[in-house]
């Protein structure tokens, strides 16, 4: 493992530092704080700012120039996204595009697929929403009803998915679905492009406890699709997604690390400017640094591999299990440090509300700390598979 880097890497990321210095939106405030404004005025704040990075050449890092990325390395993706967590910039709103739509459509989708939508999601025209969990398929994917039924040349959809993240104002959905029920349930599904504007869908908020709206009910009610919206080998969608999960669970959200050491350090300063600073405090602010650290070398671990071409396995669900754990960790000490405080109305009682009641589902979505224990212990360590219950 090469975790060094070269003269042109340090150069380029001082390149990246330097332009976010000077580029982060003005009502952006110390410490990544959202200015206040409406769900939309944020939607739009946020599209602007994506646009902006894709215009600079921050974005798409890694993809292929011929479809609208910059055809770097891993090693410059990783820069980038270091230099965006450091500098607590705005997260991307299309998240699904960007780290599963994209990399999916360029494994496995078609030419025209890869020229017509890669290029679209890097320029913000298109966003996605994903349509996998069910009311009782969650993580267990096995389980999904949703139905995709070929008639007079297209795909009919019926069914219905929740926990959709972003679905109220997504143009696109790339869509789980199954398409024969007479093989084992993994070996009978399907991914399929679905316009949101589609005759037949119904999209319900589900509003947060912060008072947020993230995630949705989708209603699919006799959905007709082309059948060029099918993106890979028919009934196998499960195979694509996994392998690609796989992949993007050790090369995406590679800002995180360096994101949540920005905010344990701001966690830091903090305590020292009230003098709420104690030795338990100090041990456990070291603590999460250190597995911060951890973190990291394991980026770079990955990055280093992908580098070399070698292949990267179910290994990438410990980069899940890990920062998903540690986020909870830093809210938790965040609740601990401000106590009262959180309550206020102060830029850091702002930032930090919002990072504890974003980090409690952290341990669930994108694939639960059970279910990335089981794959760890079950296809890294090769351990015995536990007990299933029937019908799964």
């Amino acid at each position: 493992m090469d975790i060094s880097f070269t003269p042109q890497q340090h150069a380029y990321r001082a390149q990246v530092r330097s332009w976010l210095a000077a580029n982060l939106p003005d009502a952006w405030t110390e410490g990544g704080l959202w200015p206040a404004m409406s769900e939309e005025d944020e939607q739009a704040f946020m599209i602007d700012w994506e646009r902006r990075l894709h215009a600079a050449g921050y974005s798409g890092i890694a993809w292929p120039k011929a479809y609208g990325g910059q055809g770097r390395d891993a090693v410059d993706d990783l820069i980038v996204n270091e230099e965006l967590g450091a500098a607590s910039a705005p997260e991307s709103i299309n998240t699904i595009g960007r780290e599963l739509v994209a990399p999916i459509i360029l494994s496995v989708g078609t030419d025209a697929q890869k020229r017509h939508f890669v290029p679209r999601i890097l320029r913000m025209e298109d966003t996605w929403c994903q349509g996998f969990s069910e009311p009782n398929a969650g993580s267990d994917l096995a389980s999904i009803k949703t139905r995709a039924e070929r008639k007079d040349g297209k795909w009919i959809l019926r069914g219905q998915k929740i926990w959709t993240s972003y679905a109220h104002f997504a143009s696109h959905c790339i869509l789980l679905a199954r398409t024969n029920m007479d093989v084992s349930p993994y070996k009978g599904m399907s991914l399929f492009i679905v316009r949101m504007d589609t005759p037949g869908i119904e999209v319900r908020p589900i509003r947060h406890i912060n008072g947020l709206c993230h995630f949705n009910e989708v209603f699919f009610t006799d959905v007709e699709v082309e059948e060029d919206s099918l993106i890979g080998p028919l009934d196998r969608g499960w195979n694509v997604a996994v392998e690609v999960l796989g992949f993007e669970r050790a090369t995406t959200r590679l800002y995180r690390q360096a994101r949540f050491s920005e905010e344990l350090r701001a966690l830091a300063r903090h305590a020292l400017r009230t003098d709420t600073i104690n030795d338990a405090l100090r041990a456990e602010i070291g603590a999460i640094a250190a597995e911060l650290s951890i973190m990291r070398c394991h980026n770079m671990r990955f990055i280093s591999r992908l580098s070399s071409g070698a292949h990267i396995g179910e290994e990438a669900s410990f980069l899940k299990l890990l920062w998903s754990s540690l986020h909870q960790k830093i809210a938790r000490l965040a609740v601990e440090l401000l106590g009262p405080e959180l309550d206020a109305m102060s830029p850091i009682a702002e930032r930090f509300r919002r990072i504890y009641f974003t980090s409690r589902g952290e341990t669930v979505y994108a694939g639960s700390s059970q279910i990335q224990r089981n794959i760890l212990s079950e296809r890294v360590l090769g351990l015995p598979r536990g007990e299933r219950r029937s019908g799964r």
